[in-house]
């Protein structure tokens, strides 16, 4: 079969593009990828060797009247589908508007969240205490977005969704119905993460550096515990990731709160190979994300070997296992001090839960996780 895939921004190195990379490359369907922003500098290279076809442009950019300019442009939108069997749209909010003209074949969707800052309590929550000026222009974007959206719902024939924190979003916004939704989590590769039985006095931040992942509590939580437990001088907090242009007021922020501490160590865009090393050599990974819709990072920290502390909500409450792979903490400082206390005290306990996170990761497979996606689209065939 042939497929098109439509995803608007295709120019990080997350797991959104991970996924479209790992699906297009081990599928057995003829995939081609259609996109609004292709900017192949800065996402996975591999992505250099699929289909790749850029659209009518639109910008990264998250101001009001940027979005409000793309989603015009993408509910314009026209892609010729003659030839193709499918449409699968990866959709983080506007990717859907593209369905409106792009119906002609089956249309399934690959949800990663449904619009966050409309749909998490808790992104939302925090967006508006940090800007509180816009809150009128908000409600009535999101008014606006939550009409438009449902109607483009209507032209999903099946929608994937990577967690069950995502499956609630969807139904609770009424988007569809629950018979037409399911969860299929997104892979590993587990070939390339094995356990080093390297734990180095280091806490792990890793992932994207931006608002919404929460970073300062880490850095807050961190610095707490070195004050209050003087017997662990040793240990460092490394925050490893990717800044895009339009965090580095939040990675400035950052820097600030850290102080200056040589305690605190910034590893700014890390290429792929020092990540993996990060990984490799951390005790354990700290995730502090608000409300995260599923969770790469702490199943690659758990592949490595290393037990997770994190925010217990969303996609981390469904895939780190309470005291078995790790720990699911209350947002607070306390909490997070009190779990890095514990690990950090007990190297034994610290490594029983690493082996255990190994094990467990071992399910998530990108080899299931494209079987299902294949198999779903061979009932579309005529």
């Amino acid at each position: 079969m042939k497929i098109a895939l439509y995803y608007p921004w295709v120019y990080l190195t997350s797991g959104i593009e991970r996924m479209i990379l790992e699906l297009a490359r081990r599928s057995r369907h003829d995939w081609t990828i259609f996109t609004s922003h292709y900017y192949p500098e800065q996402t996975y290279p591999e992505l250099r060797e699929l289909d790749i076809v850029e659209l009518s442009h639109v910008s990264v950019s998250r101001k009001y009247s940027a979005v409000s300019n793309a989603a015009v442009t993408i509910l314009r939108q026209k892609i010729e589908l003659e030839g193709y069997d499918a449409l699968v749209v990866s959709s983080e909010g506007l990717g859907d508007l593209i369905t409106f003209r792009n119906h002609s074949v089956p249309v399934v969707c690959y949800c990663h969240t449904p619009m966050k800052v409309i749909h998490d309590q808790f992104t939302r929550k925090r967006y508006l205490e940090q800007h509180r000026g816009v809150a009128p222009a908000f409600y009535i974007f999101s008014g606006l977005f939550r009409m438009i959206d449902k109607l483009a719902w209507k032209h999903y024939q099946y929608v994937f969704c990577n967690s069950e924190e995502v499956k609630n979003r969807i139904l609770s916004a009424r988007l569809t119905t629950p018979e037409k939704v399911e969860i299929l989590h997104p892979g590993l590769d587990t070939t390339v993460m094995k356990p080093s039985g390297r734990y180095d006095e280091y806490f792990l931040v890793a992932g994207r550096i931006k608002w919404f992942k929460n970073i300062e509590l880490a850095i807050d939580s961190f610095r707490e515990f070195k004050k209050l437990k003087p017997e662990f001088k040793n240990f460092k907090l490394r925050i490893a990731g990717r800044v895009e242009p339009r965090s580095e007021e939040y990675f400035s922020k950052l820097q600030l709160l850290a102080g200056g501490s040589g305690d605190v160590v910034f590893q700014r865009n890390p290429s792929d190979e020092e990540l993996l090393a990060s990984y490799r050599s951390c005790y354990a990974l700290i995730f502090p994300s608000l409300n995260e819709d599923w969770g790469m990072v702490p199943l690659e920290a758990m592949g490595f070997g290393k037990p997770v502390i994190s925010v217990n909500r969303g996609g981390p409450a469904e895939s780190v296992i309470e005291g078995v792979t790790g720990y699911l903490v209350e947002p607070e400082t306390g909490a997070f001090v009190d779990a890095m206390a514990r690990l950090a005290g007990d190297p034994d306990l610290n490594r029983k839960l690493g082996e255990a996170g190994a094990r467990e990761v071992q399910k998530y497979d990108w080899g299931h996780f494209v079987e299902r996606m294949d198999s779903y689209l061979d009932t579309l065939t005529p």
